[in-house]
């Protein structure tokens, strides 16, 4: 899914990139299988365990920026091949920005790097693809009242974390105290009702909570 940031500069205005956006579940992530196209990618990095293998074997060159799960920059490495056998990665950032080496970021531009914001092309076709690509990364479970309550709450965090426009976000849950679906709601309501909807679920299954939120 292609999206935009910005990225926010110290002293500076904020720097617009495009790029494709993925988000994955997975610990070991094989760069050369995800057949990622030219360009730039962002990854979300969405597992609750404390790293993630990424392996650049096979893969083009990258420079990559790695942000913590606010989407504060935290620092720039390389994945530069030069011999034979595997490169691997092991980070612990949540949100990373790969660059193909050659169109990479100056030095003097990625010390000033402060945080990135993700906007979204506003038109029926970019929000189409957005709820398709959620739909598909963070299904809802009504089958069991524990699992709507998890899977709506999951689906909720990573709308908030993406920045999502209010009115594109999920509506299946309603809140008791106004009576809205959360996609009818204006900010205030909505991140009132998202951490009650999280109190709930710490308070009634706290190892659904913890497994959710262990990431932070």
């Amino acid at each position: 899914m292609k999206s935009i940031i910005h990225l926010f500069l110290k002293e500076l205005e904020p720097k617009k990139l495009e790029l494709f956006f993925l988000s994955l579940e997975e610990n070991t992530v094989k760069i050369h299988e995800l057949k990622l196209g030219d360009g730039n990618h962002l990854f979300q990095i969405i597992h609750s365990s404390l790293n993630t293998l990424f392996d650049f074997s096979k893969s083009r060159d990258y420079q990559i920026l790695h942000f913590d799960n606010d989407k504060k920059y935290i620092g720039t490495s390389y994945a530069i091949n030069r011999a034979d056998g595997n490169f691997l990665v092991q980070i612990q950032s949540k949100w990373l920005m790969l660059i193909p080496f050659e169109t990479s970021l100056k030095i003097g531009l990625i010390n000033k790097i402060e945080k990135f914001n993700l906007k979204y092309d506003m038109n029926e076709s970019g929000k189409d693809e957005m709820l398709k690509e959620l739909n598909k990364t963070f299904p809802l479970t009504r089958h069991t009242g524990v699992g709507m309550l998890c899977t709506t709450v999951r689906r909720m965090k990573a709308e908030k974390e993406l920045n999502i426009p209010i009115s594109w976000r999920i509506g299946s849950a309603i809140s008791v105290e106004t009576g809205k679906r959360g996609n009818e709601m204006n900010e205030l309501e909505w991140n009132k009702f998202y951490t009650d909807l999280c109190e709930n679920l710490k308070r009634d299954y706290p190892s659904m909570y913890d497994r959710l939120f262990s990431a932070k």
